[in-house]
């Protein structure tokens, strides 16, 4: 079941830890092993796809540990050259390199009494590898370019990443010794398609956010819209979420003509936004079709989880889908059943029959979706006779 039938309401948004404004059933559980993570000392590795929320959860982490008063610090090193990394995490002298006009604090510095979160940190190179290892033994390190003193790292490092580190000590790109040094307190932060039941949280979340300062009336989102959100596939997790959501608001607001009037988001603006995704690099056939088939699976855990059932049998309704599309493009359905070899069928002129058959298929998916007024029936049922 979708939480479409529950938008939040203003005060309710106001509510939420701005770290955290959504916590889901799906969730739960690991924000209550976080707030225990999150009061250690011990590094923490948040291990996840990207843009599930790796940053924020480190944030959230350091306003519950007590470092809370003290600086949280960054450090993404997908940006950061392999050369330079070394500097970036120690900081340097001036005359250190080519450059370096005057000192310059690195991350550890700047972290000083409080945490610091090492981004990708499965792109460190193997030399900087080895001197982030000592820090986190000895506590010790030295800018570069300095060999006369010592200072000491007071920091609680968080590392994020979305690389499986245990490949990557076999493959010997991430040595085994700072693997076993890091991965004190692991966790594993799901994607946006495990946490399904967060995705209408989310939704009403970001564009309240983003867009209610905009628009003087305020901004709704459509219970349908909510519903096609929930029921879709994402990614790029809760990045692509907001993104999808800003082509949306905009398009309503194409559609609409002003800003300043409460504005609706409807069904057909977000779908409308879903299918700019595809519009640039598709990919091939196979990876369309194991993306169809990750949405069926997707369906058919939300309905396990609260005691329903997806028919298998269902999945043959793919075949009408391509039928009656088929027959839509080439305008007739002798010509759409030469397409795909299958002139048999003609000699005999039982292709009305299948047709009609895969037909019912669909229409059976559509009602076991609860989508009646699917627009897929609707080309279907349009199709020339």
């Amino acid at each position: 079941p979708y939480l479409v039938a529950l938008p939040l309401r203003q005060s309710e948004l106001a509510r939420p830890d701005p770290l955290l404004p959504v916590v889901g059933a799906s969730m739960s559980a690991l924000i209550a092993l976080l707030r225990v993570f999150a009061r250690q000392e011990e590094t923490l590795v948040l291990r996840g796809p990207t843009g599930v929320g790796k940053s924020r959860l480190a944030r959230w982490c350091h306003a519950e540990s007590q470092r809370a008063a003290r600086r949280f610090e960054t450090l993404d090193l997908s940006s950061i050259p392999e050369e330079l990394q070394m500097a970036e995490l120690f900081g340097w002298k001036r005359g250190a390199f080519t450059g370096a006009v005057k000192d310059t604090q690195g991350a550890i510095t700047r972290a000083q009494d409080g945490t610091l979160f090492i981004g990708e940190i499965d792109k460190l190179s193997l030399k900087a590898q080895a001197g982030l290892l000592n820090v986190l033994e000895g506590r010790i390190y030295r800018p570069i370019g300095d060999e006369t003193s010592e200072r000491h790292a007071n920091v609680r490092f968080i590392v994020g990443t979305n690389a499986d580190l245990g490949a990557a000590v076999r493959a010997g790109r991430f040595r085994e010794d700072l693997y076993y040094r890091i991965n004190v307190l692991p966790v594993r932060v799901p994607a946006l398609d495990e946490r399904v039941d967060e995705i209408p949280m989310w939704a009403h979340y970001m564009l309240h956010r983003r867009h209610d300062e905009g628009a003087a009336g305020g901004v709704h989102l459509a219970p349908d819209a909510v519903e096609l959100l929930a029921r879709s596939a994402w990614p790029g997790n809760l990045r692509q979420l907001d993104s999808i959501l800003r082509r949306a608001y905009a398009l309503a607001v194409f559609e609409c003509g002003v800003e300043s009037q409460e504005l609706a988001i409807e069904r057909r603006h977000v779908d409308r936004a879903l299918l700019f995704e595809g519009s640039s690099e598709e990919g091939p056939v196979i990876h369309q079709l194991w993306k169809a088939a990750q949405s069926f699976v997707q369906e058919a855990e939300r309905r396990a989880r609260s005691g329903g059932t997806l028919p298998l049998e269902l999945a043959d309704a793919f075949r009408g889908l391509v039928l009656g599309l088929a027959v839509h493009r080439a305008g007739d359905r002798d010509g759409a059943f030469r397409m795909f070899a299958q002139e048999h069928l003609l000699k005999n002129r039982n292709h009305h029959r299948v047709l009609r058959r895969e037909i019912e298929r669909v229409r059976e998916l559509s009602r076991a979706l609860g989508d009646h007024s699917s627009e897929l029936v609707a080309l279907l049922e349009r199709s020339p006779m």
